[in-house]
């Protein structure tokens, strides 16, 4: 029997394995000599970074510079992050762009200081104040204020998520990344905070998450382990809560006079019940009505209800993105291939819409939009974008994984490459949520080689068609193509790899990835372990594949920039064209100006392989 142990790996470990095998085995230790490079204050990891954006720029510096002008006017274009229905006559509203702003209505409350980005609002229960993350150049390091409509500013501090009020009490959700919480116990990890005590998690293990809401007395609480499993509890306060109810996509609703909570493709009223035959992804309940966000036929519908379950009317958009209801007012917000983004205010009674209004909207994009299917071992689907009816060539675009499905979006970093002649095909892939939550399922943990499979399915339909393509997917989707690189590369022209995980062996022990066990599966349990080492992309590089650009940011505290750095190391040790891009953003939004110097690098790189090829 032949064993393979990674050097990290402890004395302890070698030993519990001998004691469970049977002779005769022989031991191979695995020696990861670019582990240095996980350490970003180490002297040689900053010469490391630095070497490699200085080669990079002397290859694609000359043509990023050329498109950096065009793809920053796109970045400062208005585009709706966030959003919820305030009260019955005004949404909150969370607008990106050259003026990252919080609306309310058309009235502006917040702008962030200079270097800032607001990335996210809260609606705050039990108070008309509204909670305002903001961060810089897309790091997790968000802080967290309370805004009230007077102007007035409050500050909760950093990793603060989810506030409200309850029993008198100013309380929020503190997340643990980078320490231990105050009262013990492994990280990642998150309590609940009322006042300045701790009031709920103290039974929470790393990778473990809580969503709060309150309805005026009630009480909710949804504990999560992963992207899977979650428990919902119920109570009049944190000391008696009592458990509700068990299982996958767990979400509370509303409470009015009976708790409304979704569970997987099921609306729960009290002792009612509505089931979808379609993957539900979101819902609201208004004064006499409940409206269901649904995806079907890879769009999203809009079903109505009214209060007693009773089907009333649907409404089919491409990608209905924000729903929120407050009395007899819906606010809607929806995207597309050929739009960034409207707002919609509907009067719905008894599930019946009366009025809808447009409050907001912007961006036209002419573009052709193809859907297509390959059956396989499963029937996949995936949006084939473009604009020219001859293709210079194909990027296709995937993720897999963590229940996120790729439905119609406005593409605007796309942009420049389809008005250039190329085409897009973004893939529906097993790990997603575009068929629900058995669709994801196929994808993950033991699962997670069926990803692979289907986005090649894609990549060899393109090759068999005579195109040329580029392969790009960012963190999860970074994941996906330097497997796939290295599975099939003669599948493959060129790749980008955007912020990824690509280390499967040490992934939790980098910033936050206990957070990711439950999807991936843990490499210290012998169950998964030599399956995430057969496919890891770091772990099986190998000489001759295709030519490859990875970007990374030294603002990135999600996925460790480690992942990108080691995997290029070691990639161009064995005599690979792969780039590297160190950016100074993070994993979430940044900055306009730190996202069209990402993306000038990857236009550069793509117009050069297909130049080149």
């Amino acid at each position: 029997m032949l064993i393979y142990l990674i050097l990290d790996d402890t004395i302890d470990t070698l030993f519990q394995l001998m004691d469970q095998l049977i002779p005769p085995y022989v031991i191979c230790l695995i020696v990861d000599e670019y582990e240095y490079l996980e350490n970003l204050e180490n002297e040689k990891t900053r010469e490391f970074i630095a070497k490699s954006n200085e080669e990079t720029d002397r290859v694609l510096g000359g043509r990023a510079n050329e498109v950096y002008p065009s793809l920053l006017s796109i970045f400062r274009e208005p585009q709706i992050l966030d959003m919820f229905a305030y009260s019955e006559d005004e949404p909150a509203l969370l607008l990106y762009g050259e003026s990252n702003k919080l609306l309310l209505g058309s009235k502006v409350l917040y702008t962030p200081p200079e270097g800032y980005v607001l990335s996210s609002i809260w609606k705050v229960y039990n108070s008309d104040e509204i909670g305002v993350s903001i961060g810089r150049k897309g790091s997790d390091k968000l802080t967290t204020l309370l805004i009230s409509v007077e102007g007035g500013i409050k500050e909760l501090g950093q990793f603060v998520s989810s506030p409200f009020y309850f029993n008198g009490d100013l309380c929020y959700v503190q997340s643990y990344r980078e320490s231990a919480p105050p009262d013990g116990g492994e990280f990642p990890s998150e309590r609940i905070f009322c006042g300045k005590e701790i009031v709920y998690g103290r039974d929470l293990g790393p990778g473990e998450f809580v969503e709060p809401k309150v309805f005026g007395s009630v009480l909710t609480v949804v504990k999560s382990r992963g992207w899977r499993f979650s428990e919902l509890y119920v109570g009049e306060d944190f000391n008696s809560l009592r458990k509700i109810d068990e299982g996958e996509v767990l979400s509370v609703i509303a409470y009015t006079d009976q708790l409304i909570y979704m569970k997987n493709n099921t609306i729960k009223l009290g002792e009612k019940s509505i089931n979808s035959n379609f993957p539900i992804i979101n819902a609201t309940a208004g004064k006499d009505f409940l409206a269901i966000n649904v995806i079907k036929d890879y769009r999203t519908q809009i079903l109505y209800y009214d209060i007693n379950g009773i089907n009333t009317n649907e409404e089919t958009y491409d990608n209905v993105i924000f729903i929120d209801s407050n009395g007899s007012s819906l606010f809607l917000g929806e995207t597309s291939f050929k739009f960034k983004y409207k707002v919609h205010k509907k009067t719905v009674e008894k599930g019946q819409v009366q009025r809808t209004k447009t409050i907001m909207e912007y961006g036209n994009y002419n573009i052709n939009v193809t859907d297509v299917y390959i059956k396989g071992d499963v029937l996949l689907h995936g949006f084939l974008l473009s604009k020219s009816p001859k293709s210079k060539g194909v990027i296709v675009y995937g993720y897999g994984g963590f229940r996120i499905s790729l439905l119609p979006s406005f593409p605007s970093y796309l942009r420049p490459l389809l008005d250039g002649g190329f085409s897009v095909l973004i893939t529906n892939l097993r790990g997603g949520y575009e068929d629900g939550e058995e669709w994801h399922k196929q994808g993950m943990l033991l699962n997670k080689k069926n990803v692979f499979k289907d986005f090649e399915s894609f990549t060899k339909l393109v090759k068999e068609f005579g195109g040329k393509t580029v392969a790009m997917g960012g963190s999860n989707g970074g994941l996906l193509v330097g497997a796939v690189a290295n599975r099939s590369p003669e599948l493959i022209d060129c790749a980008v790899i955007i912020h990824p995980v690509l280390d499967m062996i040490r992934y939790p022990e980098l910033y936050v990835g206990k957070y990711w066990i439950d999807e991936y599966g843990d490499p210290k349990d012998p169950k998964y372990r030599d399956y995430l080492l057969s496919y890891s992309p770091y772990h099986n590089l190998r000489p001759r594949l295709p030519k490859t650009l990875v970007v990374t940011g030294t603002f990135d505290d999600r996925v460790h920039p480690a992942h990108a750095l080691k995997y290029v190391a070691k990639s161009k040790a064995l005599g690979n064209d792969t780039m590297l891009f160190v950016n100074d953003s993070g994993h979430s939004i940044a900055d306009p100006e730190s996202e069209a110097r990402e993306f000038s690098v990857i236009v550069s790189f793509v117009e050069q392989c297909f130049s080149n090829s």
